[in-house]
């Protein structure tokens, strides 16, 4: 026979029982709803890529008013096909201009879409080459600073001096 406190035990049991698969039941649950709340069918695609912007080789020396070509690399660690650039410089230091293969004149403190300048080689996605000139026209020396923008605000600069001799 039991007694009353072993039916108490018992009953005290049974009721832990069902209270902790009670709280399993509801943990379950809440993280299987936690889950669906928390994924989302849309697909995250990556557009915004950091990139480098570097020249090759520059003579330390120019003339005055001879035109000193500038090769630049433009070098992206990903590949969206919306991304665009813009191009832009600032004089520093002396007078000059800058222009693209086929003449065409960048206005110093304002951007220009790189996909308009002349001869820009995409055929590699990673690596963009593209050729401005820098033609100084009074100093002694000449100091530009160029700037390339992404359409997402990224901004890499890059600066080059030349020591400019007069014509003899």
């Amino acid at each position: 026979q039991m007694c009353i406190r072993d039916r108490y035990k018992i009953h005290n049991q049974l009721r832990m029982e069902i209270a902790m698969k009670g709280i399993f039941i509801w943990g379950v649950l809440a993280s299987i709803i936690w889950v669906l709340v928390a994924c989302s069918d849309k697909l995250d695609v990556k557009q915004e890529y950091d990139y480098t912007f570097s020249t090759w080789y520059l003579p330390k020396t120019v003339r005055m008013g001879e035109a000193v070509e500038i090769r630049f690399t433009l070098e992206r660690s990903g590949n969206y096909e919306d991304a665009a650039y813009y191009i832009g410089y600032t004089q520093i230091e002396g007078e000059g201009v800058v222009f693209d293969q086929n003449g065409f004149l960048l206005v110093n403190r304002e951007t220009h879409a790189l996909e308009d300048m002349a001869a820009l080689d995409k055929s590699n996605w990673q690596k963009w080459i593209f050729t401005l000139f820098y033609r100084p026209m009074a100093g002694n020396k000449s100091e530009v600073r160029f700037v390339i923008i992404d359409n997402f605000g990224q901004e890499k600069q890059l600066s080059v001096s030349f020591t400019v001799k007069e014509n003899e």
